[in-house]
Order: C-alpha cells, then structure tokens, then sequence
C-alpha cells in the first residue's frame, strides 16, 4: 500500500500544466476552449494554473477535442510521484550510510 503522506503534489496543477501545453501546441486560445466547454475564459485559467479542479466531465470533452488520450493529462503527476519516492529512498540511504560505522574487513 503506498503512503500517501509521502507524496506532496498538486495534482490540479500539473494537469492545468498539461492541459495549457497541448492547447498552446494545437494554436488554440484560451478562449477559445472555455467556449468549446461552455465555461467563462476566466473558469478555464483557473483550471489551467490549477486554483480550481477541472470537472471530469470536461477533461472527457477537452481530451476528444484536443485528440490526445486522456491519461496524458496525468502523466506528470506519476512522474512527480517515482520522484518523491526517489528522493525518499536516497534521504534513507544516506541516513544508513551515515550511521553505520565504517566496516574494514
């Protein structure tokens, strides 16, 4: 089971990230989006900058429009979870190695 204690990251952020780029890569506004959604432009920035939470529903319709699959949009969030866990296995090595005495065979 993992322990959630140990993963500090913003989920909404990082898919607001995701989102922001492909739509950048597809040349469209922000505008132009929240109109595809039915949302205000100032909704849609707050979902890209991750202040709020998107509605699943929309990040459905977001995926199908931008024509990318819709684990995209999560991909940092895994690559934020290995290194959090990254960085705790090496804090624990080091404090091994650090309090275990030298050995000389």
């Amino acid at each position: 089971m993992m322990d959630y204690d140990l993963i500090n990251i913003n989920v909404n952020e990082l898919v607001g990230q995701r989102i922001q780029k492909k739509r950048k890569e597809l040349g469209y506004t922000g505008a132009h989006i929240a109109d595809k959604l039915g949302i205000s432009q100032q909704q849609f920035s707050r979902y890209e900058r991750g202040l709020n939470k998107i509605d699943l529903s929309y990040l459905v319709t977001l995926a199908v429009y931008l024509r990318t699959p819709i684990y995209w949009f999560f991909e940092d969030c895994f690559h934020a979870e290995e290194e959090t866990e990254d960085r705790h296995t090496s804090q624990c090595i080091y404090f091994m190695a650090e309090s275990t005495p030298d050995v000389i065979f």
